[in-house]
């Protein structure tokens, strides 16, 4: 899931690949600079209102939040005007319309997010569901369309049944939702992969990257689950364009986050809502085991501010929580979930690696080679144990007997069986 490793490079060397493939393009450096120049060319404050007012009073906003976000969203309109084309001429004019997908935004405890988010999503009509209790808070905030979902994964859940109702495809975002670019590479019109991460960052250096609207991309994401037949799809991860490179434009078992994802409202597969972090690994992991894949998009790059955000899932997320979560997951799907070098608290969705229970091809033991106990207590141990053998014991069975069989041969006969 995290691409190819870097061939061994200078540090010189390595942060200048890094900045030729920062998803932050020339189109959005020039949105700041155009915004800088506007901010710079108001009218200075009359010379009474300045004697009355701190530096601070007088550079605050007094548009309405309204006002704000119908500003906001036609100067989003043309910082996304270039990227939004890239996407359209890859759909060939197939996209769905806006109208026909149902935007929702999970939210808790951050109104002052709304302006912010609703910038970003003309045409949309997204609504707000926000956990109980905060509904005033948000319209205050400014948005149109707010409702009480709960939890989060109860909010997630409340989001799809909505969408289901529609007959339309569910479009979540997390609040925190930075910036979602395309990356558009000459390679992919015949991709191979790239012979390193090196080779898969000139890739995304030479190709054009554009950030794009949130309703461009789930009209791309949607384009793409159709084409692969997929239920689930989304983008690349984070905002890393060369790892993106480094793999097939569109993916079927690699993870979809959940900070923007779109999902068929034919699905059947909803939110664990016994898990409070990493509901969207084992969301994934649900529609590859019930649908055979996703459709990931890897020319889509993302960036959120998970860790640095007020509220949300940040107000629960530490280290104990963070491993109940784990080992939840890797109970649910044994052998998938491997370590990651970020730390005991990541993971990475390995869907090859499953047990036979899930259709893989080995047998995924809780022991590593010292006897040590690495993923279940006990009794869920047995627990997995048991089911395992259930569903996956005649094959066992005949792999063992096969094996039985040749062992007994007489030597002659093993000579000539060869």
């Amino acid at each position: 899931n995290r691409g190819l490793q870097a061939t061994p490079q200078s540090t010189h060397s390595l942060r200048q690949s890094r900045s030729a493939v920062s998803t932050h393009s020339a189109a959005a450096t020039a949105a700041k600079l155009r915004r800088a120049r506007r901010s710079a060319t108001k009218p200075p404050a009359s010379p009474a209102t300045h004697e009355t007012m701190s530096a601070s009073d007088s550079d605050e906003d007094t548009r309405s939040p309204e006002q704000r976000i119908k500003d906001g969203q036609e100067e989003f309109a043309e910082e996304t005007k270039a990227g939004d084309a890239l996407l359209k001429k890859v759909t060939k004019g197939e996209a769905r319309p806006l109208s026909d997908f149902f935007f929702c935004i999970i939210s808790a405890r951050r109104p002052g997010n709304v302006v912010k988010m609703e910038s970003t999503l003309k045409g949309c009509s997204p609504t707000w569901i926000v956990a109980t209790g905060d509904k005033k808070a948000y319209e205050e905030g400014g948005a149109t369309k707010v409702i009480e979902g709960g939890g989060l994964c109860a909010s997630r859940n409340k989001g799809l049944e909505l969408a289901k109702k529609l007959n339309k495809p569910c479009v979540q975002l997390s609040d925190d939702l930075k910036t979602i670019s395309f990356v558009s590479c000459k390679e992919d019109k015949n991709w191979t992969k790239p012979s390193s991460l090196s080779a898969a960052n000139l890739r995304a250096k030479a190709g054009q990257i554009e950030p794009v609207s949130p309703g461009a991309a789930a009209q791309y994401i949607d384009y793409q689950s159709k084409q692969t037949s997929s239920k689930l799809g989304g983008t690349y991860p984070c905002g890393n364009a060369g790892q993106g490179c480094a793999m097939a434009p569109v993916a079927a078992e690699h993870f979809v986050v959940g900070d923007f994802f779109v999902s068929q409202p034919s699905a059947s597969c909803r939110f664990d809502e016994e898990l409070t972090l990493k509901e969207d690994y084992d969301f994934t992991c649900q529609h590859i085991h019930a649908y055979g894949r996703v459709a990931r998009c890897n020319r889509l790059t993302l960036l959120a501010e998970h860790y640095v955000n007020e509220g949300g899932a940040v107000s629960i997320r530490n280290a104990t929580e963070e491993k109940k979560n784990i080992k939840r997951l890797r109970s649910k799907w044994p052998g998938v979930f491997l370590g990651s070098p970020r730390g005991d608290s990541e993971v990475r969705l390995i869907w090859d690696k499953r047990d036979v229970v899930l259709g893989g091809n080995r047998v995924f033991e809780t022991y590593d080679v010292r006897g040590k106990l690495t993923v279940y207590d006990k009794d869920e141990q047995k627990d997995i144990r048991r089911k395992r053998l259930a569903k996956g014991e005649k094959r066992l069975a005949e792999a063992h007997a096969s094996c039985l069989e040749e062992a007994l041969l007489p030597p002659a006969a093993k000579k000539a069986k060869k």
